[in-house]
């Protein structure tokens, strides 16, 4: 099992990386601080493997091959990403900031393929590349396996199937948003999953942009292109939450996460999740936790 907390120092050192990722699996958390991966040039496909990646106090970007924009990763929020997914890679900004990674191994994602094949009869599943926000139970074991890479205090096995675990919860998160399609008031299925698609547009807006105080339902919306009355009524029906409500758990989710892995004042923490009133900060973070940001702890 590998367990990184610096990242590599140059092409070769990430390249040695991604050949034993395959068979061992690739678990990072550490410091970034302006680091850049180009596309490989000579890519050995063997070596793709599916992917998470989430980080805090910082911003990272992932320009996807083939894709029209990057995908910008902040201090809220997931990136997962497909086995075959090529991208470049930066970190940005001029403060370090701690980032994490979960590469899975093959034998865990051709065993999930192969178990949903035999099962079903249908294609087996695998994980897609998207921004997306894990819930309570997901995040919290992602932190679990990170804060145990950092420390170094699990063994290869502990390792093995925790990493079995999330990447079975991240199926079947990406399974209940493909069922929850369905139950999109439209005729035509086709008309369904364009919906659906649109309101994913409307998520990846959020986890992309929840650091602006004056974002709004109606740039929500034109993220989407969907009116704003159609918006909430087919986000609502997607995600058992209204779109502000859903860009109101992004930024406690951030807030999080900052308050727990970083030292800034929770003034600064406000701010930084698109907060320019403190009091709705402080107001909004206890309705959702049940407590004051400063009883929320940090880890050591």
């Amino acid at each position: 099992m590998q367990l990184l907390t610096t990242p590599p120092e140059d092409a070769d050192a990430l390249h040695a990386i991604y050949a034993r990722t395959p068979r061992e699996g690739m678990f990072f958390s550490g410091l970034m601080h302006r680091e850049r991966f180009d596309i490989a040039g000579a890519w050995n496909e063997d070596w793709s493997c599916a992917a998470i990646a989430w980080q805090t106090g910082g911003a990272e970007e992932y320009a996807l091959q083939g894709a029209r924009a990057p995908l910008k990763l902040l201090s809220a929020g997931a990136v997962t990403l497909a086995r075959g997914a090529r991208y470049a890679y930066a970190a940005l900004g001029e403060t370090p900031f701690r980032s994490n990674m979960i590469s899975f191994p093959h034998w865990i994602t051709e065993s999930a393929a192969k178990t949903a094949l035999e099962d079903s009869g249908e294609h087996g599943r695998r994980l897609e590349t998207r921004l997306i926000r894990p819930d309570a139970k997901l995040q919290a074991l992602m932190d679990d396996i990170a804060q145990r890479t950092r420390a170094a205090s699990a063994s290869d096995h502990w390792h093995a199937e925790k990493c079995a675990l999330l990447y079975a919860g991240l199926l079947d998160t990406q399974d209940a948003r493909a069922a929850a399609r369905d139950d999109i008031t439209a005729v035509k299925a086709s008309t369904r999953a364009e919906l659906a698609r649109r309101c994913g547009l409307a998520k990846e807006a959020m986890l992309q942009r929840y650091n602006e105080p004056e974002l709004s339902l109606g740039d929500i919306a034109r993220e989407a292109r969907l009116s704003q009355y159609h918006l909430i009524r087919v986000f609502k029906t997607v995600t058992g939450a209204t779109p502000m409500q859903f860009l109101s758990l992004v930024r406690m989710d951030a807030a999080l996460r900052l308050l727990k892995e970083t030292k800034r004042t929770t003034g600064d923490i406000a701010a930084a999740v698109g907060y320019s009133d403190r009091t709705a900060f402080f107001r909004a973070f206890r309705k959702t936790y049940g407590c004051a940001p400063s009883a929320a702890g940090r880890n050591k």
